[in-house]
């Protein structure tokens, strides 16, 4: 889903500012006709969580004002869309919209997942964070249910067929943090950390062990925020050294006739 919102950049400059030009790794760069086209290249990175009860948390905790923390609601996800536009706004391919086209891209993203276009929804890791000066959500937490993949091999997360209804209690699957955001007045003071404890408890208490995530390579805000709450890295699915390794393993080399 996300892939379609990004869309090739064009921009007329010269050749010297052509080769200073910032580089972002979603994108391939390329100069013709006086100008630099920037086409879509998105790259994704995917790293695991293994849960452990994150102990008693606290109901409330303070980022600007104080900020308390519950399950998803239905009536929350009209309430999303902005919440979701604000937090992504200097984030590839959101950036590169119009607050229009931003908007539009945040409530097909959010509906996409509402109706378990990637995976069903596991209702107990869900949950929103919500201002108490003025209770609207400011941050949110969604876990879905991917398809039982090999993590160390090449996956997809998309469901090939469509999932037996008691796939979440069967586990039938990875649990998989699809999309976790808080808007940006309230980021930095530990609101997704806190969001993510609450959706480890939730998994646990359904006997899940580990939760898997992706994140856009060039999002080094996403990036590091996995790595600060311990999640490790999975094999890449176009690492050069494993596809070498595949290559020797299927060819071994003949040893010399005597």
């Amino acid at each position: 889903m996300l892939e379609r919102w990004f869309s090739v950049i064009k921009l007329p400059m010269s050749w010297r500012q052509f080769h200073r030009l910032p580089q972002n790794p979603a994108y391939q760069y390329e100069y013709r006709d006086k100008a630099a086209w920037l086409s879509p290249r998105p790259r994704f990175q995917s790293a695991r969580l293994e849960l452990r009860h994150p102990g008693e948390l606290p109901a409330v905790i303070d980022a600007r004002d104080s900020v308390r923390f519950r399950p998803l609601e239905e009536p929350d996800w009209p309430r999303l869309s902005r919440l979701f536009a604000g937090a992504f706004h200097q984030v590839q391919p959101f950036a590169s919209l119009s607050a229009r086209r931003r908007l539009e891209a945040a409530r097909g993203c959010l509906k996409y997942t509402r109706e378990g276009g990637d995976g069903p929804l596991i209702h107990p890791a869900c949950h929103v964070a919500l201002s108490q000066e003025h209770p609207h959500p400011v941050g949110a937490v969604l876990v879905t249910l991917v398809p039982p993949v090999n993590l160390d091999d090449s996956w997809s997360l998309r469901w090939k067929s469509p999932p037996p209804p008691d796939c979440i209690e069967q586990r039938l699957g990875h649990a998989h943090l699809t999309w976790i955001f808080v808007g940006p007045w309230h980021a930095g003071y530990g609101v997704g950390t806190a969001l993510l404890a609450r959706a480890a408890l939730g998994l646990i208490e359904l006997g899940y062990t580990e939760l898997i995530s992706s994140f856009l390579l060039g999002n080094t805000s996403s990036m590091l925020w996995h790595w600060r709450n311990g999640f490790q890295l999975l094999p890449s699915v176009d690492s050069r050294r494993r596809f070498l390794a595949m290559v020797r393993a299927s060819h071994p080399l003949e040893s010399p006739s005597r």
